[in-house]
């Protein structure tokens, strides 16, 4: 009979061969057989079906999950990752992978209402790894069918809240669950509103609101957080990748409900505006020598809450286009409402240079989130009017968003 260490070693390795079978390159399509944490769809061989679809199968890799520790606990998270991968057509028929989609739910249910085994770094970036694969699977329509949907949506949306508020201890991971938020947003519209799903997508829509109000809130108390932890906090900032990964789903889920959401960032950016312009203010009416380390603090403090909005407006605002035609009735106002806050703040870091003789720049950070704000704006509507010849020019009506914009440019008050 074998010892518990003889176990644990059979168990991973077991795990490691199921996984390597799950990742084989079944219909040639990746020649160089690197493998990315993306998964795309699992093409499992017809034969494999009575095996996938069995519910021990899977319910055997989350009881492997709930019972062990990683790297076990990882593994059996990857592998239940790619189970939920398999190809649509591996199932007979639409009931068949109702069900299997059924154990899924169930068991992710369960870990999310225990939190079980997310005290560990693996276990909780690979589970991210799974809820952001949910939606890229299966339509929402199938989603809303499962007994349990609501419950599962109420508990991926506290797990995806705690973690936001927690972003230090998973930055790498918080992209995976904005995924699913985004996807299933995208979604929306094409659930048939005469099935029955309709309370289930007001049920999203609340979560989905949640869920951006934290993430605004969150990233900005982050800058405070790291300027008090002396460096013992990574600045989310400073890493490109996840930064990139996270602006890029965030358009999709703001504009899902704009005028909320825009209005949750007029409360924070509006309050920090005027505190920059006081800031500014009191500095220039200080000599450099005296300024205050108490207010320089309060300067980088700011900085670093606007250059977070920056960077949100620039991903919202450029989140569009006009070709795409998902532009809704009002956007154009919110935009320009946005934008006259970020031109605000350009005239503001640009006030601050200028009256300082290029002495006192605004940090660098801030910069880089203007120049995002700017690419975002000019690749959206400064590329649109590029193309217009001026005798096009009286084309637009006069809700346009260029004449908005320009307006609101022309009334921005002067120190």
């Amino acid at each position: 009979m074998a010892d518990p260490r003889q176990e644990a070693i059979l168990g991973e390795q077991a795990l490691s061969l199921s996984l390597k079978c799950l990742n084989f390159d079944f219909i040639g399509t990746n020649p160089d057989e690197a493998t990315t944490e993306d998964v795309g769809t699992i093409q499992v061989p017809t034969t494999w079906r009575n095996v996938i679809q069995e519910p021990s199968t899977i319910d055997l890799f989350f009881h492997f999950y709930t019972t062990t520790e990683p790297p076990q606990s990882a593994l059996a998270m990857e592998n239940i990752i790619l189970l939920s991968s398999v190809r649509r057509s591996l199932f007979a028929t639409d009931k068949e992978r109702g069900v299997f989609l059924g154990h899924l739910l169930e068991g992710i249910r369960g870990i999310l209402s225990k939190e079980t085994g997310m005290q560990h770094q693996d276990n909780y970036h690979q589970f991210c790894r799974l809820l952001g694969r949910i939606k890229a699977n299966y339509q929402l329509g199938e989603l809303v069918q499962v007994e349990g949907y609501v419950e599962w949506l109420e508990l991926a949306c506290n797990f995806t809240v705690q973690s936001v508020r927690n972003w230090q201890y998973c930055t790498n991971s918080i992209h995976y669950l904005l995924a699913l938020w985004t996807r299933l947003v995208a979604a929306v519209p094409y659930v048939r509103t005469d099935s029955g799903a309709r309370g289930h997508v007001q049920a999203l829509e609340k979560q989905i609101l949640t869920v951006c109000e934290q993430y605004i809130s969150s990233m900005i108390t982050s800058v405070e957080l790291v300027f008090d932890s002396d460096g013992s906090l990574d600045d989310p900032l400073d890493d490109d990748g996840s930064l990139k990964e996270q602006l890029d789903r965030l358009p999709t889920l703001c504009r899902f409900q704009y005028a909320t959401v825009a209005n949750l960032i007029f409360v924070q950016f509006d309050p920090l505006l005027t505190q920059y312009r006081e800031l500014l203010t009191h500095l220039g009416s200080m000599r450099t020598e005296d300024s205050s380390s108490d207010t320089q603090k309060r300067v980088s403090i700011t900085e670093g809450k606007l250059t977070w909005l920056m960077y949100i407006v620039g991903c919202i605002v450029g989140g569009h286009s006009w070709s795409s035609g998902n532009l809704g009735e009002g956007d154009e106002t919110i935009d320009a409402n946005l934008s006259r806050r970020a031109f605000q703040l350009i005239q503001y870091v640009d006030y601050r240079l200028t009256t300082s003789n290029g002495i006192g720049r605004a940090s660098s950070k801030l910069e880089q989130a203007i120049l995002y704000y700017c690419q975002s704006f000019r690749r959206v509507y400064m590329f649109m009017w590029d193309q217009v010849s001026c005798t096009d020019v009286f084309f637009f009506s006069s809700g346009c968003f260029v004449q908005r914009i320009i307006t609101c440019i022309i009334s921005l008050s002067v120190f």
